[in-house]
């Protein structure tokens, strides 16, 4: 099925053989006539079929006839012609008017193809004069149909179908639902495709209805979830006539969603005592028993049925399910509190132990029992369960309901409420709550290390974090003080690496995850990149994708230190589908900083302060320091990599400065080197000594291998004499360091410019070809150029493509240099931060090539010397 409308004009999904088969018969049966049939069920898509073939007949020159059979017609006869004749006709006269009006319609020397639709409501006459007309007539015939029921007036004369719809394979049922929901988040993606069975219309119809709302609890936790209502009144058609004992089992065998024969009928007997029920609706061909299994005869049936019933018939069957399902099971407390119409709080405390961990309903069975539970404080507890399960599958739209409903209720009469509403993160500006960071509430909030929920203890206190063997409050712990818990942290970690390598990691899903939070917070991104692609596989294998695009945000930065452009950005697009599917624009503005800083490595200065202005917009009202603080830090390597160190300076200053409207101790001391870098290009080295000091005192605790790297390159950039040498060598020497493509490139750059400034030509072409080799493999165009630059500067004549004009106007390699970067617009302290020069030193070459080019300003260069800006 496709819908009517620009929709309507797509291309078909999945049925290429069949297009190929109307596509033969066409030209086969051009000029002498023929019929095909079209065969399939309600829904499987034969009106769009055949569509797409009176379009095909259409391109080729056929006259096409569309006619189509109607349900209130089905038994009046010769009813079908009154489409193609003025009055009806019957007896012997009604072949030939068919002949004579297909003669009159069919357009001289043209072949004519006539096109029925939902021929199963054509009536017997209309289609034998049709037949017999076409053959006559040389026409050809292109007719679809459907099963119906026993009720239904199937034509006798209806020929044997050449063509039978199948369902959508799963690709090509998977496809159709992302054309139609292409924000659909993935549990609801799968319990869709799951329950279609690959009926196109039903996957178009409960596709359309997820984009434009999302489900309430309700939908989410019936049998199935509720069709259009275009659909549904189609579907119901199929009970019409069915009498009320066999509808009553067939809600129950919906409610059940089971296909154990046994025990369809012993549930089916509270409603039908003499059992004949199930053997009716089986005669009727609304339940199929297939290899000692029932299931219904149409895929929409089940969620027809479910729907169809009332709200007490639907209690009526949960409640006749509870009582026969075995004690204690899950399904019989799930079937117990649907059927309550009261507080319970026994039936809440069996459904929530027994709640599976990766079920992907769990936000929807949490808050069903909190509503069960008669205390407040209960209740509220409950919705933390609620909410954590929501977060942590992605739910966004459930998390800020069920986050302002715990707020509304008791979020302040227990501590333990409170802390945990903490946790899930805090309410933006319009009340909205943003993805936490950390990700990961206190157990008490979430489920046990066995996967069930924590006890419903009143009064409880908080869990006492150093006894406690779960990963997820040490992650809280470690973003909140990371030198106070830095030990137990990377004793974690030591514990998960050796798990990931005898691969035993995760065994806990949200437990792993956990883990590569702290891995980010303790700044090991090898452990980061390692861990977290186990832990996203196994997230994702169980539904977790709230968790799993949190996992996802630390791998981004993970791959970021480690100098990964494809990864970062790889890791960006697929984390902006989710965000997109779970209607969250926090995640959005996060990922978005690893492309922009991926950009500020490049110098692709186009559209980047338009990124980064977009990220700021969102995060600054909001109070969001993390995705504004990265957004600033991409501003400043962008204008630190284009030769402007004053405006790198005022937005790295920002990270760490009280009055910083983007402060971020974390990512501050990620900035550490290129805040240096800026303050010493512009001459406010002894402004950033304090910050340095800062840094090794956090250190000293945190044990940070890139903090280690980052201050001691920071201190060789502001140290004076001999000094340098002894810091940028113990930069690069620092354990650990290895995989840090982009800043140990740029520490030795910044190595080799020292040394080519002491005339240690030889050993600064080694440091300089080192970090022209490491910008390259990281993406980072602009600064590979500038390594390119210094080692023409040290005598590499092989470093860059000679520029063009420097024989013609007879330029050392270090004037085309200062040439290029002037008519390029740059200041000459701009070109100084570029190629390592004092100003002055700019202005002499400059001064030299205005000379041997015989210009006057900076402005005629480009046009003289012939180069491109």
């Amino acid at each position: 099925m496709t819908p009517d409308g620009d929709a309507a004009r797509l291309p078909l999904i999945g049925r290429v053989t069949e297009l190929a088969a109307i596509g033969a018969f066409l030209e086969r049966a051009r000029g002498s006539g023929g019929v095909m049939t079209v065969h399939g069920e309600l829904g499987s898509g034969k009106s769009a079929l055949l569509r797409e073939g009176r379009r095909a007949a259409e391109a080729a020159g056929h006259a096409v006839i569309p006619v189509r059979g109607h349900r209130t017609e089905a038994g009046l006869s010769g009813a079908g012609l009154t489409q193609l004749v003025p009055a009806p006709v019957g007896g012997p006269d009604v072949r030939g008017a068919a002949a004579e009006a297909l003669a009159r319609l069919a357009r001289a020397g043209r072949p004519l193809l006539v096109v029925l639709d939902d021929a199963q409501w054509f009536d017997s006459l209309s289609l034998e004069a049709l037949l017999t007309a076409c053959r006559e007539a040389g026409g050809a015939l292109l007719l679809a149909s459907r099963p119906v029921g026993p009720e239904g007036a199937r034509p006798t004369s209806e020929p044997a179908p050449d063509l039978v719809l199948g369902p959508l394979a799963g690709a090509d049922a998977e496809r159709l639902l992302r054309r139609y929901g292409p924000d659909v988040p993935p549990l609801l993606a799968s319990r869709v495709l799951r329950e279609a069975g690959g009926n196109p219309a039903g996957l178009v119809s409960v596709t359309g209805l997820l984009a434009s709302s999302p489900p309430p609890a309700e939908a989410l936790l019936a049998p199935r979830l509720p069709l259009g209502e275009a659909l549904h009144t189609r579907v119901t058609r199929l009970l019409a006539g069915v009498p009320e004992p066999v509808r009553d089992a067939l809600l129950l065998a919906a409610v059940a969603d089971t296909g154990r024969p046994d025990l369809l009928r012993e549930a089916a007997r509270a409603v039908d005592p003499s059992g004949h029920a199930l053997e009716t609706a089986e005669a009727r061909g609304l339940l199929l028993r297939e290899a000692g299994t029932v299931r219904f005869g149409h895929p929409l049936l089940c969620s027809a049925v479910y729907w169809a019933a009332s709200r007490a018939q639907r209690r009526r069957a949960h409640l006749a399910l509870a009582e026969r399902d075995e004690p204690g099971a899950y399904r019989r407390a799930l079937h117990r509190a649907l059927a309550s119409a009261a507080p319970d709080e026994a039936t809440a405390r069996e459904l929530e132990a027994g709640v599976p961990g990766d079920l992907p309903e769990a936000a929807a069975v949490h808050e069903l029992a909190a509503d069960l539970s008669p205390r407040p404080v209960d209740r509220a507890r409950g919705l933390v369960r609620a909410a954590w399960a929501a977060q942590v599958r992605d739910q966004t739209g459930e998390l800020r309901r069920l986050v302002a409903r715990i707020t509304t209720l008791s979020a302040g009469q227990c501590p333990e409420t409170a802390a945990a509403v903490a946790a899930l993160g805090p309410l933006g500006a319009a009340g909205e709550p943003a993805v936490p960071w950390p990700p990961f509430p206190p157990p008490a909030a979430g489920p046990a290390p066995c996967g069930l929920s924590a006890p419903r203890v009143s009064g409880a206190r908080p869990p006492d974090t150093r006894h406690d063997r779960s990963p997820s409050p040490l992650s809280a712990l470690c973003w909140t003080d990371r030198t106070a818990h830095a030990d137990r942290g990377r004793a974690l970690l030591r514990t998960a690496g050796a798990a990931l390598a005898r691969g035993r990691f995760p065994v806990e899903p949200l437990h792993g995850a956990a883990v590569v939070s702290v891995a980010t917070a303790l700044d090991d991104p090898l452990a980061a990149e390692r861990l977290g692609g186990a832990v996203l596989e196994s997230l994702t294998g169980h539904g977790y994708f709230g968790t799993a695009r949190a996992v996802l945000v630390h791998r981004q930065l993970a791959r970021l230190h480690l100098g990964d452009r494809e990864g970062v950005l790889r890791d960006a697009g697929t984390g902006e589908r989710w965000s997109r599917a779970a209607d969250d624009p926090h995640a959005a503005a996060v990922f978005r900083c690893g492309v922009a800083q991926v950009r500020a490595w490049e110098g692709a200065e186009e559209g980047h302060a338009a990124l980064t202005d977009g990220i700021l917009a969102f995060a600054l009202p909001r109070g969001l320091p993390l995705p504004a603080s990265r957004a600033r830090w991409a501003r400043g390597l962008m204008a630190l990599a284009h030769g402007r160190p004053e405006d790198a300076y005022e937005e790295l200053r920002m990270l760490s400065d009280p009055g910083g409207d983007a402060r971020h101790p974390v990512v501050a001391a990620w900035a550490l080197g290129d805040l240096v870098a800026a303050a010493v290009a512009s001459r406010r080295g002894d402004a950033v000594r304090d910050r340095v000091r800062w840094a090794a005192e956090v250190n000293r605790s945190l044990r940070s291998a890139p903090l280690e790297h980052l201050l001691a390159r920071s201190l060789a950039l502001l140290g004076e004499g001999d000094a340098p040498e002894e810091h940028f060598t113990r930069a690069l020497a620092v354990p650990g360091t290895g995989a840090l493509r982009y800043e140990r490139a740029r520490t030795r750059l910044a190595f080799g410019e020292w040394l080519r400034r002491r005339r240690r030509v030889l050993e600064a072409r080694d440091q300089l070809q080192r970090a022209r080799d490491g910008f390259a493999s990281a993406g980072a165009r602009v600064w590979a150029r500038r390594a390119d630059s210094e080692l023409l500067a040290a005598g590499d004549a092989t470093a860059a493509d000679p520029l063009r004009f420097t024989a013609g106007f007879g330029l050392t390699p270090r004037e085309a240099e200062v040439a290029r970067l002037a008519a390029r617009g740059l200041s000459n302290q701009g070109i100084g931060w570029q190629l390592g020069l004092t100003h002055r030193t700019v202005a002499s070459h400059l001064s030299r090539v205005f000379a041997k080019a015989g210009v006057t300003s900076r402005k005629q260069l480009p046009a003289v010397l012939g180069i491109g800006i």
